[in-house]
């Protein structure tokens, strides 16, 4: 089964069961089987929703059947956009409309920079908004629930705690654990900016491990290279596929090539970035052959980002001092290709 979200389980205000859909889909099968009638709530821990199954025929029916819907997923994701309503200023609008790629794309770049520069914030929201979901089923009746609200959103623990003592035991303990977990994600340190992460990603995953996988991550699907002189793809606009080519062609000459990032700015939508590599050059490029030496080069890039990912560059490296090397150790008797 591939589902891997886990789930509460209470009858009234016991806790009954805890962990995956094996773990509790036979406790609700047993409990079904016995009394049809019993009110039972199920909550997904990530969320706070409360989640139904169809508990008919034999538990492996049941199984059988959750297996096949987590494998369907939840249907084909819509597309385009849902249309609601957003309340700003004439002088909002006016910035935004002005904005590369329009308000569309502006608003999108806003929200996943906020969402990814405090990742700490984010997820202390999220378990907020689960446990609030929780609690306004479980305890929507029960003393000092506003008020455990207004301290739980407020980031006040001690507050919170006070304020559910008196609540049953499982429900306190659940809604205890959810505010702590939160108040901790809210002590994380803040990341680096978002655009500074994608572009030291893409250095140290693609270009100095070789991991072709993140290209999809981390490269649009449209890669301008705006100027790079020297390099086979200078001055065209490349997809993730030819992207790949593209590092595949430099790792081919150095299998063991590492770079290294020495300085990072950010501003707006680029990322400039002052760098050096290292590598054994062990296999032909274009009319170098291989020599078998260690050679190292340095450069300046200025990338450009779309909607969270790396769109393009203008680069400049020492290419000079770098043919110089090659050149310097090439093997004698070896006619250049």
């Amino acid at each position: 089964m591939e589902n891997d979200a886990t789930y509460l389980v209470f009858a009234g205000a016991r806790r009954i069961a805890s962990g995956s859909l094996r773990d509790v889909l036979p406790v609700l099968k047993r409990r079904f089987d016995r009394d049809r009638s019993e009110l039972v709530l199920v909550f997904e821990v990530e969320t706070g929703r409360q989640v139904d199954f169809d508990l008919r025929g034999s538990l492996d029916d049941v199984l059988e059947r959750e297996a096949q819907r987590s494998r369907r997923g939840p249907g084909r994701p819509r597309l385009g956009v849902t249309s609601r309503e957003v309340s700003l200023l004439p002088r909002h609008w006016e910035w935004l409309a002005e904005q590369p790629n329009g308000i569309s794309g502006s608003l999108r770049r806003l929200v996943e920079r906020a969402s990814t520069t405090h990742p700490g914030k984010e997820r202390a929201r999220r378990i907020r908004t689960a446990l609030s979901r929780f609690l306004s089923a479980m305890a929507g009746d029960r003393p000092n629930y506003e008020e455990a609200c207004r301290a739980l959103f407020g980031g006040d623990t001690k507050r919170f705690e006070a304020l559910v003592e008196r609540w049953p035991k499982d429900v306190r303990e659940h809604a205890l654990h959810g505010a702590r977990e939160a108040a901790r994600a809210d002590e994380e340190p803040l990341e680096a900016p978002a655009g500074e992460a994608v572009v030291a990603e893409l250095y140290r995953l693609v270009w100095s491990q070789g991991d072709y996988r993140a290209i999809g991550r981390l490269i649009a699907p449209r890669y301008a290279i705006h100027s790079d002189p020297g390099d086979p793809w200078d001055g065209q606009t490349l997809d993730r596929e030819t992207y790949e080519e593209r590092v595949a062609y430099s790792r081919t000459a150095f299998p063991d090539l590492v770079f290294t990032t020495h300085e990072l700015v950010v501003a707006g939508d680029r990322v400039a970035v002052r760098w050096s590599a290292e590598g054994t050059h062990a296999g032909d490029l274009r009319e170098l052959p291989a020599t078998g030496e260690r050679l190292t080069f340095a450069g300046q890039t200025m990338y450009e980002l779309k909607d969270g990912q790396v769109a393009g560059h203008w680069q400049i490296v020492d290419r000079l001092g770098f043919v110089r090397q090659l050149r310097g150790s090439a093997p004698t008797g070896r006619a250049s290709r």
